[in-house]
């Protein structure tokens, strides 16, 4: 099995997009997610339905988005990066419309699930497209300005949906999701130019991309990135699975602030992305990772520390460290992984999401059936997760060839 070095130099092979563009792509699927959060419990009394059920237009949506991933990725290393994007934009604004236009609650379940499958696709392609153009510490570097963008999203998805909400009601959100597929097309077909890779000018057969796509659980070096970015990157799942019980209900504030607490660790992540796309020419993909990982196992042990004390800041300050070095992990370990064996870069890329998703799903849903009265659960469990992403880091290093 062909693999790339994790630290060598950019080998740009074809046309890449903008960056923005294909950060742009690669928010809208996280976009979808929040952006209509804030209007639940109106969405529940138009359908007169609890608001419990109402909550599934979001867990539908992550579960479709997880388990979707595993088919892109396939998808697009067999028909290419440019036709599945279309396929995926097209599936995203037409379930987006059919949200808008749904008459009953199981419909726009139903439309979000769609919505997620479509999405999918927009998130996959970007990070493909950068394998297939640079390599190592370019591709690291690209990915990470592509995370800034894709890391936004989720935060200031309730500010645009609540927004829109105020003013036309809870269907204009999903309306103005089509919309914004609709900018998305155009601007494929301006941009985007087929990058995948291709033996002797033709596609590789199914057969062959999934005798690839099995060869990379054989590999050392990509279960060792995927170890490291599937545990680094998850924790803040559990974050917002206690959060706002630590700070709402034990805390007292409010949930505006506690929004707000959101919006600054949101922000620190894409901090951490750009210090981690400037040092990583200078240190490399591995050396870089290292830090992440200290840093994502250290913040929880001042979680711990300070988990007696009462106030916002104990239990904030933490968390925003800890994102600040997820910047580091998310785009390195993407990287380092994809790059195993580009000819699979759209299936490497599938599994990364979906473990990431399945694992950030299981520890949420561990965390919240856990007393929330004190931060020591959710402090425990991301310094295990900092030392399972540590001794992924280790495997990657057993893997690699010395220099």
């Amino acid at each position: 099995m062909t693999t790339v070095p994790p630290t060598s130099v950019s080998e740009p092979t074809r046309s890449m997009p903008p960056v923005i563009f294909l950060g742009a792509l690669a928010a809208l699927g996280p976009l979808a997610v929040s952006i209509h959060t804030q209007s639940i419990p109106e969405i529940a009394r138009s359908f007169a339905t609890p608001y419990g059920m109402a909550l599934n237009t979001i867990s539908a949506f992550l579960l479709a988005f997880a388990i979707a991933q595993l088919v892109v990725g396939p998808l697009s290393d067999r028909f290419g990066r440019k036709p599945v994007l279309y396929g995926g934009l097209i599936l995203f604004g037409l379930a987006s419309a059919g949200a808008a236009m749904a008459d009953s609650i199981e419909m726009l379940i139903l439309a979000r699930v769609f919505q997620a499958a479509g999405g999918c696709a927009t998130l996959i392609t970007p990070r493909a497209v950068i394998q297939d153009t640079h390599r190592g510490i370019e591709a690291a570097r690209i990915m990470a300005f592509v995370a800034m963008l894709q890391s936004v999203a989720p935060a200031i998805g309730p500010v645009i949906g609540g927004g829109i909400d105020s003013q036309f009601g809870w269907r204009a959100i999903f309306w103005f999701l089509a919309i914004l597929t609709g900018f998305l097309l155009l601007g494929t077909g301006i941009w985007m130019r087929e990058t995948r890779p291709l033996v002797g000018g033709v596609p590789d057969r199914w057969s062959t991309i999934f005798i690839r796509y099995a060869g990379l659980f054989r590999s050392r070096l990509y279960l060792g990135y995927t170890v490291t970015f599937t545990f680094g990157t998850t924790g803040f799942f559990g974050y917002l699975a206690v959060g706002p019980a630590l700070l709402i209900e034990q805390q007292g504030v409010s949930p505006f602030v506690f929004s707000l607490t959101l919006m600054v660790i949101a922000t620190q992540f894409v901090t951490g992305n750009f210090t981690a796309s400037r040092i990583v020419r200078h240190l490399g993909i591995n050396r870089t990772l290292l830090i992440g990982v200290l840093g994502v196992t250290g913040a929880p042990v001042l979680l711990l520390i300070l988990s007696d004390m009462q106030g916002i800041a104990p239990l904030v300050v933490p968390v925003v460290i800890f994102a600040f070095f997820n910047g580091f992990i998310f785009p390195n370990a993407m990287a380092g992984a994809v790059g195993v064996d580009p000819r699979v870069a759209g299936s490497a890329a599938s599994f990364l999401g979906f473990a990431q998703l399945g694992t950030g799903a299981v520890i949420s849903f561990g965390l919240s059936s856990l007393g929330t009265a004190s931060p020591v659960p959710l402090a425990l469990t991301l310094i295990g997760l900092g030392i399972m992403a540590g001794l992924g880091l280790l495997l990657v290093r057993l893997a690699t060839p010395p220099a």
